[in-house]
């Protein structure tokens, strides 16, 4: 009888209209660029970014050890590597924050939990790929695939795109609140939110499904693309009997596309459920289209695809 996972690689197939989600989203880089830019500079053309209240699931501070001990001045807190998992900066605070021994190094851009006036924000600081990072399968990406990302990178692209996705969409609950932009560093500031991602659920049932864990793998997994992966972690966590959750997921695709914002980055690593209100929110849109850049329709669709790829919501009567 074969096993799940080899039932898994035959099972599930990448949709074959869905082109690599950087070519779509690069395709017109210097417009879209101008565009998310342009609506930024009007953000803070007055020196300050719109005030939005606090996320229930924002981590307060004085849940963090070091804080309640009395290090209340701006600092980092902890690191987050590339499978999502966090690394204390102080001692003190490693029984709070580190859940693994093993730091998986992010392949591009540089993630960190901070102290920032008061709040616990995560940092995002966009940054190329480490040249020769490797995919999935340990194939190398391609020169000319790790040039382009890093080209747009260096313009500001991500950042700008990025930071004018969470403008627009800053009043919806589900999504962290974008406190500030540092244009000379290159960096955003949102909310942290206290939870756990659905990524990391999944990984509860035993199979492996970060990428840590896949790398020492030599069996069948290796031979499956990333978006099939990301359909089996879907699978994988389904088996834990989350609930209903590809309803919220409708819900908050509608309010987004309302808003004009389509994620293109669609995963289960994308949202966290809050550990105190048990909301699902919705993270990352730094490979998003926004009505004011091109190919908003034919990517508005591209994200409709890859919703229904990965969790039929159409099929399971979910309307988005």
């Amino acid at each position: 009888m074969p096993s799940r996972s080899a039932a898994l690689t035959t099972e599930f197939a990448a949709p074959p209209v869905v082109d690599p989600l950087l070519r779509h989203f690069t395709g017109d880089g210097l417009l879209n660029l101008l565009a998310a830019r342009a609506e930024v500079m009007a953000a803070l053309r007055d020196g300050a970014l719109p005030e939005a209240a606090l996320p229930t699931d924002a981590l307060r501070p004085a849940a963090i050890p070091s804080v309640a001990a009395g290090a209340l001045h701006d600092r980092v807190l902890a690191e987050i590597d590339h499978d999502g998992f966090l690394f204390a900066a102080d001692p003190l605070d490693e029984p709070y924050f580190n859940r693994r021994a093993i730091r998986h190094l992010r392949h591009h851009n540089r993630l960190h939990v901070v102290l920032l006036e008061g709040r616990v924000c995560v940092r995002k600081r966009f940054r190329r790929a480490r040249y020769g990072v490797r995919r999935w399968g340990g194939q190398p990406v391609p020169f000319t695939a790790w040039a382009t990302r890093s080209f747009w990178t260096a313009t500001g692209l991500y950042l700008f795109n990025e930071a004018a996705a969470l403008l627009r969409i800053r009043d919806l609950p589900f999504v962290p609140k974008l406190r500030r932009i540092d244009l000379e560093d290159q960096a955003i500031y949102v909310d942290f939110l206290d939870g756990e991602c659905l990524r990391h659920q999944a990984a509860q049932a035993g199979a492996p499904v970060h990428d840590l864990d896949l790398a020492q793998r030599r069996d069948d997994l290796a031979g499956l693309t990333g978006r099939e992966l990301e359909k089996r972690e879907v699978v994988l966590f389904d088996a834990t009997g989350p609930g209903d959750y590809r309803r919220e997921i409708a819900a908050m695709a509608r309010a987004l596309n309302d808003r004009g914002v389509a994620p293109l980055d669609i995963k289960l690593g994308n949202f966290i459920r809050g550990r105190r209100s048990g909301a699902l929110y919705w993270i990352d849109f730094e490979v998003s289209r926004i009505a004011s850049q091109p190919r908003w329709l034919q990517d508005f669709l591209l994200q409709r695809e890859l919703l229904e790829y990965l969790f039929e919501l159409t099929e399971r009567g979910y309307a988005f």
